[in-house]
């Protein structure tokens, strides 16, 4: 089973995808701290503001387009799912499409992850039609 997520942001492709891809503004968004690189093959970490901590390495990259990332480690059974982010041009702005799995439908971390990733969504939103992020 994959989660699924998906927001309208009011700004260009490029824009979302800067934001999504450089760890200074990614730590705003996701209002905590992050380190390392996101580059094919690289890895960096993320510290939510609620204490937990993820490492993820980036396995595919399209400019403007895609994000692919595996997550290497993190509470529960986050290890091993994959993310994928999607951008695509609507009207006023981007669609933001995430997909996040493979999980177990009794997995107890599953609601968790949902909410989560749901709450992420709107951060960046936020951010982004906020202005809250470096140009």
């Amino acid at each position: 089973m994959r989660l699924h997520h998906a927001i309208e942001v009011n700004a260009p492709r490029e824009k979302v995808y800067q934001v999504l891809t450089d760890i200074q503004q990614m730590a705003v968004w996701h209002k905590g701290s992050v380190s390392g690189e996101i580059a094919p093959g690289a890895e960096f970490h993320l510290q939510t503001e609620n204490g937990l901590d993820f490492g993820w390495r980036t396995e595919h990259l399209i400019a403007n387009r895609e994000l692919r990332q595996l997550c290497v480690n993190g509470p529960g059974s986050s290890a091993g799912k994959r993310l994928l982010i999607s951008l695509e041009d609507k009207d006023n702005g981007t669609l933001i499409a995430l997909s996040d799995g493979e999980w177990r439908e009794d997995d107890p971390h599953l609601p968790l992850c949902n909410t989560h990733w749901a709450g992420v969504l709107h951060n960046l939103k936020t951010v982004i039609e906020n202005r809250e992020v470096t140009e």
